[in-house]
């Protein structure tokens, strides 16, 4: 039994523990949240952008408002981070110091320099260290993985992704909202596409972004589209927050091969379909779910054996921050940025 110890009771906090509530390899025995309300013995729940809202009984939990009390009090395993970005380095940081694994929210952290401090602190400390880059675990996102690797798609040819929502007033004091804590939209939005991108393509040999905010010129991106150039491979990804609070949550994809397209969307039933080139358009089978529960599986499954996590690495999930900071310069310079 892998014990858990969660700390951020937001909505991906709030995920995070249903979901290992149900889990049976899984424990969550100490929770923690600055605000006193949510780690009460009743927990109201918190919205967000994808997934279910989720009540929380936390009668059986050890409940704490300081992280290091927690951290202090100990009797658990591995310590989830799913506090707000800018907390995400010095709570890993401070978790591997105590010993504990560290399962944390992704982005991997606001800057380069905390990546790197991260993955030196689980490598010194001996500890695993997952980042939680759920599009990679996304069923319908798994399905694609799957037919570009074995090749059922032919030779990958475009590839289109999209991942779009309202602006997100849902946030904790409007934290997400301060790009110096946030990074913004590219960072805890977009990222997500980045990171399967470059999951399933490897890097790119230079990338392209022109980013907007519609509020006022000058202010922080919170919409950009990216091409990233794979040689003849067309590659383009756009997201952001910009849409009115009536537009539904957008994530999907298009993705053409010599074999066929495979596309992805929330508003298509079925979400996604196959058209091959020879033949009849079909629905792949895939067992449904969400990628926190496939995720937080794979990191539970990877605590229990003593094994380092290959489907994403700490090294791998510090590149997307690589790879959204020269999207940040990009618009900047408006100008092509090579990645060395």
């Amino acid at each position: 039994m892998v014990r858990v110890g969660l700390v951020g009771l937001g909505f991906m906090g709030q995920q995070h523990f249903a979901i290992y509530d149900a889990l049976e390899d899984a424990q969550v025995v100490a929770v923690c949240d600055r605000i006193p309300e949510r780690v009460s013995e009743q927990v109201a729940s918190v919205g967000g952008n994808l997934g279910e809202a989720t009540e929380l009984d936390l009668s059986a939990q050890a409940r704490y408002v300081c992280f290091e009390e927690m951290l202090e009090a100990g009797g658990f395993d591995v310590v989830d981070v799913c506090t707000p970005t800018p907390l995400h380095a010095e709570m890993t940081l401070r978790a591997l110091d105590a010993g504990c694994h560290v399962i944390c929210e992704k982005p991997m952290a606001r800057t380069l320099t905390q990546c790197d401090a991260m993955i030196k602190a689980a490598e010194e400390a001996g500890r695993l260290l997952f980042i939680a880059q759920c599009i990679r675990f996304w069923p319908e996102y798994e399905v694609l993985a799957r037919m570009i690797a074995d090749g059922s798609l032919g030779e990958i040819r475009w590839a289109r992704f999209v991942r779009q929502s309202p602006t997100p007033a849902w946030a904790s004091e409007g934290w997400l909202l301060d790009p110096e804590l946030s990074g913004g939209a590219l960072l805890d939005l977009h990222i997500h596409d980045v990171d399967f991108i470059l999951s399933v393509f490897g890097k790119p040999n230079a990338v392209v972004s022109r980013g907007m905010n519609i509020a006022s010129e000058g202010a922080p991106v919170d919409h950009v589209e990216t091409s990233y150039l794979y040689g003849d491979m067309v590659v383009t990804a756009q997201g952001g927050w910009v849409m009115p609070d009536s537009f539904p949550f957008e994530m999907g994809f298009q993705v053409l091969g010599t074999r066929g397209l495979l596309v992805f969307s929330l508003a298509n039933d079925p979400a996604l379909q196959f058209y091959p080139f020879d033949g009849e358009p079909m629905a792949p089978e895939y067992e449904a779910g969400t990628g926190y529960e496939n995720e937080l599986a794979y990191f539970v499954e990877c605590i229990e054996a003593g094994r380092a996590p290959e489907r994403v690495t700490p090294q791998s999930a510090r590149e997307s921050v690589r790879i959204v900071e020269a999207e940040a310069d990009s618009i900047a310079s408006r100008e092509m940025v090579i990645i060395g």
